[in-house]
């Protein structure tokens, strides 16, 4: 059984809305070291990279507020209440790119802020596509695009693509010769 490095001491939440909270948390290291830090409360999200019949794969550009700009990214989203990975993935595409995936694979999990949040990214492959369209979250404008994996790399290489998990995404799969 692995020994934990720190107790949580005092734990108080200075913000919440929905299923996200701002804490402020001391703690008490295995060292004797009591530390101060805020973190993020995240139940969870899931990243898809839809991949179509003819090899290509879509990426979504919308507008991302803390960046304050476009940007182009794999469709992605967070978790709802009782809603297990495969539907939030389902949904998520669906809701972003008007289509549903008839076959999803797991490809791994990520923290993609460890040091200020707990939220887990979990990645998939999703193909055999079939249009279903769900309506988009009211706080969302979204463009879909397709592109072929080198037009993909060549994004990342000028940095029209800059977000972490589009980037991890799409290496991934190259590294799994599969891109």
């Amino acid at each position: 059984m692995k020994k934990e490095k720190y107790r949580v001491k005092q734990r108080k939440v200075v913000f919440s809305k929905g299923p996200i909270h701002l804490v402020d948390c001391l703690v008490r290291l295995t060292s004797g070291r009591t530390l101060s830090r805020q973190i993020i409360e995240h139940p969870g999200s899931v990243v898809i990279i839809p991949r179509f019949e003819d090899g290509r794969y879509g990426l979504i550009r919308q507008f991302r507020f803390a960046a304050r700009c476009d940007l182009w990214e794999f469709p992605a989203g967070g978790l709802e209440i009782k809603e297990n990975l495969r539907q939030a993935a389902a949904r998520e595409l669906s809701e972003e790119i008007g289509y549903h995936p008839r076959r999803l694979k797991k490809l791994l999990n990520f923290y993609p802020s460890p040091g200020i949040s707990s939220e887990v990214m979990h990645l998939y492959l999703a193909d055999k596509m079939i249009p279903r369209k769900r309506p988009h979250d009211e706080d969302e404008e979204i463009e879909m695009k397709t592109f072929s994996p080198g037009q993909i790399l060549a994004m990342i290489a000028k940095h029209t693509i800059v977000d972490a998990k589009t980037i991890l995404g799409a290496y991934y799969l190259k590294g799994q010769g599969n891109f």
